[in-house]
């Protein structure tokens, strides 16, 4: 017999996987996070070294707190990422920058604008694939968590927000504006 509470439910709870994605799929769910990480650290333009440590290790540390996150399909998509970036470390490191433009001593350095609308125009697509195929309660999860990545690395760091003479705030105006757009392709 049935347990009285669950007579007359039929509603199932249908799990999200990753093996339910093609390659091409897979890589795009996975390369927005970093993405979301790339485009918050330069919302404010080329951040220096120590801002740019702080942003990256707030965002990484987001990326940790995923792992144990209470969505099951987060976790697996932060445990991809991790064994992803394993893979990566062990063959030799990423390949060159994309939307990087040389600098004048030789070195490449990413543009800010674009990473940031590669941020938003990854996360939108993203969800837009996960809406279609995957329970909702993952995908309101999966859009959570890109927003919070930005949001931890946008409040990493104390920003002057109108220049040299200007207050310091938490969260800049370029900050806020990218954070504005990314919750928008999400949907919320």
């Amino acid at each position: 017999m049935l347990c009285p509470f669950l007579a007359g439910t039929t509603e199932s709870v249908r799990m999200t996987n990753l093996s339910d994605f093609s390659d091409d799929e897979l890589a795009q769910i996975l390369d927005a996070p970093g993405a979301v990480l790339k485009g918050a650290t330069l919302a404010d333009g080329r951040p220096g070294p120590i801002r740019f440590i702080r942003e990256l290790a707030s965002g990484a540390k987001v990326f940790r707190e995923a792992q144990v996150h209470e969505n099951a399909f987060v976790q697996s998509v932060a445990a991809a990422l991790r064994d992803r970036e394993a893979s990566a470390a062990k063959d030799g490191g990423p390949g060159s920058e994309d939307g990087a433009e040389p600098a004048a001593d030789g070195s490449v350095l990413p543009d800010p604008e674009g990473e940031a609308a590669r941020a938003v125009e990854l996360t939108a697509a993203s969800v837009a694939l996960l809406r279609g195929r995957a329970d909702e309660k993952d995908v309101d999860a999966y859009g959570e968590w890109l927003i919070r990545i930005a949001t931890q690395v946008a409040k990493a760091t104390r920003s002057k927000d109108g220049g040299f003479f200007s207050k310091r705030v938490t969260v800049s105006a370029d900050e806020q504006a990218f954070i504005e757009k990314l919750t928008a392709a999400v949907g919320r």
